[in-house]
């Protein structure tokens, strides 16, 4: 389902919304023009190191073995700062990317809070490794937020594996038609709605369209 179309069919059986995070509650989970992350730049101007040289480092290669737990994020921080000839800390780089890659959007908030008000199950399915996921339950406040949190690094599978899918029906105990996953990667909302899945192609800057479509939902929970 395309985000230019204001309705979700089926969605008056959906008992809990999948919210993908980058991209779609983190507004800074989305690439500038240049195709680099404005948390790049950030660690670049502080801490003088090259931050394009960095990410081929970190996310070049292998991605999936680092986002599902098989390999420590900082373990190729302190590789990268070993071979680039730095004393940069790869803790001080993982703070400042994970502080300056987090820009929640306000509108998606509220519109978190008022299902919530409704009772209805909200959870997060990203691709992200496990540390920045604990930052993003922990540090950021998300886990106060919504009812669970299932991120690649934790569960061992990506979006969008079936897999990944799988782990939230299992631990939600709902059939697939029960549940909305709510993404800015139509290759995920695809996998998803093949499974049985309702799903939403989230673009920028797309909440008052996403608020129409989930309508029903906003109007149960305000009863």
């Amino acid at each position: 389902m395309t985000a230019t179309v204001a309705s979700i069919d089926g969605i008056e059986q959906v008992r809990a919304v999948v919210w993908d995070f980058d991209g779609v509650l983190n507004r800074s989970g989305r690439p500038q023009p240049d195709g680099t992350y404005r948390w790049q730049r950030i660690v670049a101007e502080e801490l003088g190191v090259n931050a394009l040289s960095m990410a081929r480092a970190v996310f070049g290669h292998d991605k999936r073995a680092l986002f599902t737990g098989q390999e420590d994020v900082l373990d190729r921080l302190a590789d990268w700062a070993r071979a680039e000839g730095t004393d940069a800390n790869p803790e001080d780089i993982l703070e400042l990317w994970f502080e300056h890659d987090h820009t929640p959007d306000p509108e998606l908030l509220r519109i978190i809070e008022t299902l919530a008000q409704g009772g209805l199950v909200q959870v997060i399915l990203t691709n992200n490794e496990a540390r920045r996921a604990r930052w993003i339950a922990q540090d950021a406040g998300w886990a106060d937020r919504v009812d669970a949190i299932f991120a690649s690094g934790e569960i061992g599978a990506m979006k969008p594996e079936a897999e990944a899918f799988a782990r939230v029906e299992t631990a939600l105990a709902m059939a697939p038609e029960e549940l909305l996953l709510i993404d800015d990667s139509p290759r995920n909302v695809e996998a998803a709605e093949k499974r049985g899945w309702l799903g939403w192609d989230y673009e920028a800057g797309g909440a008052m369209a996403l608020a129409q479509a989930l309508m029903p939902l906003l109007l149960r929970a305000g009863n």
